[in-house]
């Protein structure tokens, strides 16, 4: 991906940024606007929660999504 295309991550920014992300069956409280499922992300993606280990390998087409402890995306990028 070239840095134009990562600096908005096709559109996935916009998408996820300030939702929380739930499994497909997963029941909540919150309205659907606020939240996406892990079956609307795309294929190749890893959610990254805090302080946990990832491997260092840079895969241009993963989107990585970085979640908070509640899962709640703080940002998005491509590596």
């Amino acid at each position: 991906m070239n840095n134009k295309a990562n600096s908005g991550c096709d559109g996935w920014r916009d998408k996820l940024v300030g939702k929380t992300i739930l499994r497909e069956s997963e029941e909540t409280a919150l309205s659907e606007d606020q939240v996406v499922r892990e079956n609307e992300l795309p294929a190749i993606r890893r959610i990254l929660p805090p302080n946990s280990m990832m491997t260092m390998d840079f895969r241009p087409e993963r989107l990585n999504i970085h979640v908070d402890a509640n899962r709640k995306v703080r940002s998005v990028n491509y590596g």
